[in-house]
């Protein structure tokens, strides 16, 4: 049996619709947090049931973080993860090296 290519999987979790918009949304200098709610108003488009399973594959993937908070109302929120903080840093080469070559 082989191996999976690493980068093969990375690929195959960021390559589904809309994780890429939500990974950019949780991008910020100041370790920037993000409720559902806010995601949802900030990503045109995708519907609850979409966001919620994207989230949970981001997190298993260990890209974003989810944090519970034990309050009434509950409150949940989500951030990237130094993985996903050092993946920003490869968009943003990649970015870079689209706008001198692309």
């Amino acid at each position: 049996m082989e191996k999976e290519c690493p980068v093969a999987k990375i690929i195959d979790i960021l390559s589904k619709k809309y994780n890429l918009l939500i990974i950019r949304q949780l991008d910020g200098d100041k370790n920037t947090k993000k409720r559902f709610n806010e995601l949802i108003k900030e990503i045109n488009g995708i519907s609850s049931r979409t966001l919620s399973k994207r989230l949970k594959e981001l997190e298993k993937a260990k890209i974003i973080n989810k944090t519970m908070f034990n309050e009434i109302p509950p409150r949940v929120e989500y951030s990237l993860t130094d993985s996903g903080k050092c993946l920003m840093g490869c968009f943003k080469s990649l970015n870079n090296w689209a706008k001198k070559y692309g």
